[in-house]
């Protein structure tokens, strides 16, 4: 049997990774995403790199890099001579990332079912435990966070780095609602409830009992999202021009 350990789509070998000292570039990134997550940055609103850079103490170089990053991944839009702005998504946007994540999770779990292994599941079932104690103390950031490292324990299983990758760009695509969409308490409850049903149907190595778990509850977060979208500003035709560090430069 391969060593996991040492595998480039295992949960360990990810976590080795990000032990290393970030980069500027990538620190700037994580602070960003962070901002964009927890609403301090909102949809629409226009970025600026000498603001950016003043404020987290860098230069303008790993400033522009970062912000190329996160257009890269959906989570900031850009025009020419009118710089950078955050992301909103539209009711079609939301329905495309219903379609192909659904695709794309699918295939990632008919891979990894067959490729589970005790070690793996009882995984699973830690960060579901560490989920329900910041449940119950209300850390909506560290209940997100660990949302997210529950499932992609699962995905990596698949051992197609590429695929997690494409998958983690349309999460990282609703991350300026996700905060919003970990706010409920019983949403919370059932989502931690379904995370169980999966550990279940992962624990029997149940493929189609795990696929229509899944399916269930990507989809009872995308109609969550969707009523966000719903509720909130529509993608819009120009940045605004009151965000953080009006007055500067756009980041072009």
């Amino acid at each position: 049997m391969a060593d996991r350990s040492r595998n480039s789509g295992g949960v360990d070998s990810r976590r080795n990774r990000l032990d290393r000292p970030l980069t500027t570039q990538e620190a700037v990134v994580r602070a960003l995403r962070e901002s964009i997550a927890t609403g301090e940055l909102r949809p629409g609103e226009r970025l600026y790199q000498d603001a950016i850079a003043e404020q987290m103490g860098v230069s303008r170089v790993p400033v522009r890099e970062a912000l190329n990053v996160l257009r890269a991944d959906g989570q900031l839009e850009y025009t020419p001579h009118r710089g950078y702005w955050v992301s909103a998504l539209s009711r079609e946007s939301v329905e495309e990332i219903k379609l192909i994540r659904g695709l794309l999770e699918n295939e990632a779990i008919k891979l990894a079912v067959p490729k589970l292994d005790d070690e793996l599941v009882q995984r699973m079932e830690t960060l579901n435990d560490a989920m329900m104690a910041a449940h119950d103390t209300d850390d909506v950031s560290r209940f997100a966070h660990l949302n997210h490292e529950f499932h992609f324990a699962l995905f990596d299983r698949a051992e197609l780095p590429r695929l997690s990758q494409h998958i983690d760009v349309l999460w990282k695509s609703a991350d300026i609602y996700r905060m919003s969409i970990f706010t409920d308490h019983d949403d919370r409850d059932h989502m931690l409830a379904e995370h169980a049903d999966l550990i279940d149907a992962c624990r029997a190595r149940d493929l189609e009992r795990a696929l229509e778990v899944m399916e269930e509850h990507r989809n009872k977060a995308v109609d969550t999202l969707t009523n966000l979208v719903n509720d909130g500003p529509e993608a819009p035709d120009s940045p605004e021009s009151d965000a953080a560090g009006a007055g500067s430069d756009p980041a072009d």
